[in-house]
């Protein structure tokens, strides 16, 4: 989920332009404005919302490839989601940590279909630890059925796999 946020002009622009691009499902297009926006000096909080926002569309650019060069966006876009945590705390911005969580549970998800290591299914359930309480009250239910749809999918996973061992 790439989510915006106003900033600076020249920042607030760059921003928005990479969201109407992964919108329109240009998602290498936006990696390039989000690339271009960790070159500049960004507040915490608005450099985890690029983090977030360069690792949802890394993992988008590679959605059901399973190629070395998926891996390697994969890989890259757990490691900026895993950068993002810190700079949205749960105690502060609850639906910035869950969104931010829930990606990286996606791109962990993501990573275990593509090479089937069991620990990238466990960090995506663990991802998810805690997301479901920091969206209480906030009353919004697309990122609650959101966050329910992967549960839903890392469930039907550890199914398919007990199902396997018989």
């Amino acid at each position: 989920m790439i989510e915006p946020r106003p900033a600076d002009d020249g920042v607030s622009a760059i921003l928005n332009h990479a969201r109407a691009l992964a919108e329109a499902r240009d998602f290498e297009s936006a990696i390039v404005q989000y690339k271009q926006l960790l070159d500049r000096d960004l507040d915490t909080p608005l450099r985890g919302e690029v983090l977030t926002n360069l690792g949802a569309a890394l993992c988008l650019s590679v959605q059901g490839q399973r190629d070395e060069v998926a891996v390697a966006k994969l890989v890259q876009a757990r490691g900026l989601l895993a950068d993002a945590v810190p700079c949205r705390p749960r105690n502060l911005v609850p639906a910035a940590w869950a969104t931010t969580r829930a990606n990286l549970a996606v791109v962990c998800l993501a990573l275990y279909e593509a090479i089937g290591n069991r620990d990238d299914l466990m960090a995506a359930h663990l991802a998810l630890d805690g997301v479901e309480q920091a969206m209480q009250g906030a009353g919004d239910t697309a990122m609650h059925d959101w966050v329910l749809a992967i549960r839903d999918q890392l469930a039907d996973l550890g199914d398919r796999r007990s199902t396997r061992r018989r």
